[in-house]
């Protein structure tokens, strides 16, 4: 860790430039690359080879990747990211999808995380007294929780509210005739 740092490799060292100002994930995603390499050692006389998990021994190949994503147990949560980028829907609708499945909304309890607002501010903007996150605001707010309501009867369907963001968009995938 200290040739890291020496280095300037470490969070805030003098390595990093960036052309331009990075956004909070951004920056969170910095973070939680340099947390990964400081436990990395290098070593003058070991000679570095990169090793793919998926197949230690062949190393990377296509064909393998194809098969880890048609026959692994992650076509699901890979399903919901598929659709998030359907060329039917609006970009600014598949973008917000997109932050929606990987946590990347401005809510308040990601806005503390990432230290842009104070701890102390953590309560849910509809005035509920609860603590704002997506789940709360898209599922479990009484105030938000009407806005589903009002949708779902302007569709003419019956519906259980869902508790996750996936339950939801499986949901309404099935309604709108997805896969």
């Amino acid at each position: 860790m200290r040739e890291v740092a020496r280095r300037g490799w470490a969070v805030g060292g003098d390595a990093w430039e960036w052309r331009r100002r990075l956004l909070a994930w951004e920056e969170e995603s910095i973070t939680e690359c340099s947390s990964l390499l400081c436990n990395i050692v290098l070593q003058d006389h070991v000679i570095d080879r990169w090793r793919w998990v998926m197949d230690p021994t062949n190393g990377y190949c296509v064909k393998g990747v194809y098969q880890y994503l048609t026959l692994s147990d992650t076509s699901l949560e890979r399903g919901f990211f598929d659709v998030a980028w359907l060329k039917q829907v609006p970009l600014k609708v598949s973008i917000f999808v997109w932050r929606l499945l990987r946590s990347r909304l401005p809510t308040k309890d990601n806005l503390i995380r990432r230290r842009a607002f104070h701890q102390d501010d953590i309560l849910c903007i509809g005035g509920c007294g609860c603590s704002e996150t997506v789940s709360h605001l898209l599922f479990r707010c009484d105030i938000f929780d009407s806005v589903w309501y009002g949708v779902y009867q302007w569709l003419q369907v019956s519906f259980i509210s869902p508790d996750s963001v996936c339950e939801h968009l499986f949901q309404f995938g099935h309604m709108a005739g997805l896969p």
